[in-house]
């Protein structure tokens, strides 16, 4: 029997990847197939696309091959990106680093996870531009077809409730009205995550060693669809006053040793491009309760698979509750044993 192994290897990104399948038949003799994922950002101060191969052996276990690196990575190959507008074009070369000398360390498995090599695109803030179009060109040589695929990029995501500068704006009063959060975008974005991350002090009375900062990563909408009025977004999303009691109540153990104190909350919004969203769509068409679990493979590649697309968010930092909110953790019946003190 044929021994067929598929290198797909995702650069992990933390968002808008869902668990699915995306399995690929692989039935005829060899053939070059590449296998590119990348997210581009405007926002980034380096961007990188995975380029690497799959290939099918009749002779060599496909667990030994994975930990050939030759066997999953090209030698000589260019990758550029291109803009595709006519009064501003530019063509960008990626060159070929090491992720791992990067921050970004392969974990152990079943391939080879060093060298670990990804293509980076390093540019001055406002190089790139959002809401136009950017094609991805990737020449294998050996006069193989050229591997393209093109996206919009995502523009600018701007928060604008609570107050877009966390230094300035008052204290939230959560217990009175809930958490309402709103942001607005331009072109490019299809789908959106909004994420709190919950920074909590925790002293331990019993040992100050064991003194700490916690911080709860609270994921409050996640692929919510884009919403336009004249090619403009204008979204929110709101949380009730007793959300925030409920999360902390099943996100933080009850331990009498461990005092604790609310410090401040951060706000991410992220919003992703055309082609991220229809990889996600994909994978969740046909996953219902009647589905037949049989998840169709989605690329926007030209030759190979995998998915080039693009993404932009803003964080905001430091945003602090009202004392009457504090007060309301404290005493409130789902957190009150959490002993918040403080």
């Amino acid at each position: 029997m044929k021994k067929i192994f598929l290198f797909i290897a995702v650069i992990t990104i933390g968002i808008f990847y869902p668990s699915c399948s995306n399995d690929i038949d692989l039935t005829s003799e060899w053939k070059d197939i590449p296998i590119v994922y990348g997210l581009i950002s405007t926002s980034d101060t380096a961007n990188y696309i995975r380029v690497e191969k799959a290939f099918i052996d009749n002779n060599i276990d496909a667990r030994d091959l994975a930990q050939i690196p030759d066997s999953l990575y090209y030698e000589n190959i260019s990758v550029q990106l291109k803009s595709l507008d006519s009064n501003n074009p530019a063509t960008y070369d990626l060159v070929r680093v090491d992720g791992n000398l990067e921050g970004y360390v392969r974990e152990e498995g079943i391939f080879a996870d060093a060298p670990n090599y990804l293509y980076k695109l390093k540019l001055s803030p406002g190089e790139l531009v959002g809401a136009q179009e950017y094609e991805l060109v990737i020449n294998r040589g050996d006069n193989s077809e050229l591997v393209t695929a093109t996206e919009m990029l995502v523009d600018n995501v701007e928060i604008t409730k609570p107050d877009n500068d966390p230094t300035e704006a008052d204290p939230i009063a959560w217990e009175q009205s809930g958490l309402n959060v709103k942001w607005r975008g331009s072109n490019g974005a299809q789908i959106f995550d909004v994420t709190l991350f919950l920074n909590i002090e925790e002293k331990d009375l019993s040992n100050p060693a064991n003194d700490r900062i916690v911080t709860l990563e609270w994921k409050i909408e996640e692929n919510q669809p884009a919403e336009y009025a004249n090619d403009q977004v204008r979204m929110d999303t709101r949380l009730t006053k007793t959300d925030l009691f409920q999360y902390l109540n099943s996100r933080l153990d009850v331990n009498p040793t461990v005092a604790r104190k609310f410090l401040s909350f951060d706000l991410l919004v992220t919003g992703a491009g055309q082609a991220l969203t229809d990889y996600i769509n994909t994978g969740n068409a046909n996953t219902g309760i009647t589905s037949t679990q049989v998840i169709p493979t989605y690329t926007n590649l030209s030759e190979g698979f995998g998915i080039f697309s693009s993404r932009n968010s803003q964080l905001q930092e430091g945003y602090t509750l009202s004392g009457p909110t504090i007060d309301s953790i404290q005493n409130n019946t789902l957190t009150k044993d959490l002993n918040f003190q403080f």
